[in-house]
């Protein structure tokens, strides 16, 4: 896994940057972990190293989010989990960003990486 560091952190949970969909609650509780408790590193990975990846491409195509990225525009980082280091790391928010980038060829994303916050 091809992975940089931007921010060790710990980044509590309401400093995160938030994309349109401000849910990532009910991500974090669909994982087994707590917003309250819950800290971030901000790292930069490989979109292949996501789990998601695997299952790609998908029928939509998340046509918004592309047309932000080839405008140029900086997305917040997706929210991501370690889960078993041989497939990748989980995605807890953000799967259209995630997949915007690999429908348009972006093999980096940046992602905030769950440090605490497991039950």
């Amino acid at each position: 896994m091809s992975l940089a560091v931007l921010d060790a952190g710990p980044i509590p949970h309401e400093q995160l940057e938030r994309f349109d969909d401000p849910d990532i609650e009910t991500g974090l509780e669909q994982s087994g972990n707590r917003s309250e408790d819950a800290t971030y590193r901000l790292i930069e990975i490989d979109v292949a190293d996501l789990e998601d990846t695997h299952n790609f491409p998908f029928d939509c195509r998340p046509t918004h989010t592309i047309e932000r990225l080839r405008a140029g525009e900086r997305l917040p980082p997706i929210v991501v989990v370690q889960t078993d280091p041989r497939h990748g790391l989980g995605i807890i928010d953000g799967l259209n960003r995630a997949y915007a980038h690999w429908l348009e060829g972006r093999t980096r994303i940046r992602a905030y990486e769950l440090l605490r916050g497991q039950r």
